[in-house]
């Protein structure tokens, strides 16, 4: 009997043995942690994100510029910041990004709207909008992909979106609209937080538009100061009734004279000579079709100095007018701009490019440059 017993105890324990070492090890019969710990699904941040108007490239210097809005909406309820955002190659998903803005550069970039004042605009509330104003730059040597996508990056992701195209618009090589020496590009193409022109997106017909975007306030300076003398004294100022000069052969749009200039004013001292009125804001004005859906739009001309009427056709360089201060305008200057639209401020401003113009201030405007657009607070001579 006890024979059977142990050859029955030890036919057990074989099978136990052949069991043991048949079954998968503990490391792989068990779900590690983190395999077990499954990532829960998540919708992607939830920022709706367009560009409403493509840009064209433009180049300035040594470098090639892009200048556009991005338009963001944060569709959940809950915040989201902003860490960066980046430009990348529509065509290339696999290349390093073109451009690149970490969180102090946004900072100077992006307003929250309908927030006159706020101090961590990088985070976009529930439902809240944002336009992030961009200037991208590259050196001369290099050039923007034809297609570019964003990548927002968020505190705990990242979304792409938003793409675009970068030559949208056929540029055109005008002459300059005023001639000679000491012109500042003063609110210029640039990206300056108190830039008024590139901050100057309004809605109209139900759309958000930015006819300003390139524009400049050409005015002439000396020792930084526009004027000498009495600033209330429209003679005063160095720019006040030089004449300006057709960019391009075109067909005069529109054509206004008669209203007076203003006593010059910033700010409180701001008091327009007749009461503003929507058509009134550029003031005694030129437009001129440039051809392909672009206008060259000449504002706060001086009365009584406007040789065109609408409907004549102008060859590049004749005389159109004088600097004034009428209309929406504080001290005497030309207000320039190209855009999609012979209406005011309806059309979406243009870049272009000036056939001539010389740089260098301190050193006799030495510096030539051919067939570039001047960037903001440049100091400019238009002389060959």
């Amino acid at each position: 009997m006890m024979k059977i017993i142990n050859q029955t105890f030890s036919f057990l324990i074989c099978i136990i043995l052949i069991f043991l070492s048949c079954a998968p090890s503990a490391a792989q019969s068990l779900p590690s942690n983190k395999a077990a710990a499954k990532k829960p699904f998540s919708f992607p941040p939830q920022m709706e994100m367009h560009v409403l108007f493509d840009p064209t490239s433009f180049p300035s210097g040594q470098k090639s510029f892009l200048i556009y809005e991005l338009y963001l909406t944060n569709f959940s309820t809950s915040a989201i910041s902003l860490l960066g955002i980046e430009l990348r190659d529509t065509n290339n998903e696999n290349s390093s990004p073109i451009v690149s803005f970490d969180a102090l550069e946004l900072h100077n970039m992006v307003k929250i709207l309908g927030v006159e004042d706020s101090k961590d605009n990088l985070t976009i509330g529930g439902g809240q909008s944002a336009i992030v104003f961009i200037e991208a730059r590259l050196n001369s040597s290099l050039s923007f992909p034809e297609k570019i996508t964003h990548r927002i990056i968020t505190g705990n992701d990242s979304l792409d979106g938003a793409v675009m195209v970068t030559h949208k618009t056929n540029l055109k090589t005008l002459s300059p609209p005023v001639k000679g020496t000491d012109w500042i590009a003063a609110d210029g193409p640039g990206n300056s937080v108190d830039n008024h022109h590139r901050r100057g997106v309004i809605i109209l017909n139900g759309r958000a538009v930015n006819s300003r975007r390139f524009a400049i306030d050409w005015k002439k300076v000396k020792d930084s100061l526009s004027f000498s003398g009495n600033p209330r004294d429209v003679h005063s100022y160095f720019c006040y009734g030089d004449q300006v000069f057709a960019v391009a052969d075109g067909k005069v749009i529109a054509a206004n004279d008669g209203l007076p200039d203003n006593i010059p004013g910033h700010g409180k001292e701001f008091h327009p000579a007749v009461p503003l009125t929507f058509e009134q804001l550029a003031g005694n004005k030129i437009v001129i079709d440039l051809g392909n859906g672009q206008y060259a739009h000449y504002m706060h001309l001086q009365p009584g100095s406007v040789r065109v009427k609408a409907g004549d056709h102008v060859r590049k360089g004749d005389i159109l007018g004088k600097i004034g201060n009428s209309g929406d305008a504080r001290e005497p200057h030309l207000h320039f701009e190209v855009t999609t639209s012979p209406m005011l401020l309806k059309g979406e401003g243009l870049p272009y490019l000036i056939d001539h113009y010389r740089l260098g201030f301190q050193q006799g405007f030495n510096d030539i440059h051919k067939n570039e657009l001047p960037k903001e607070k440049e100091i400019v001579a238009f002389i060959k």
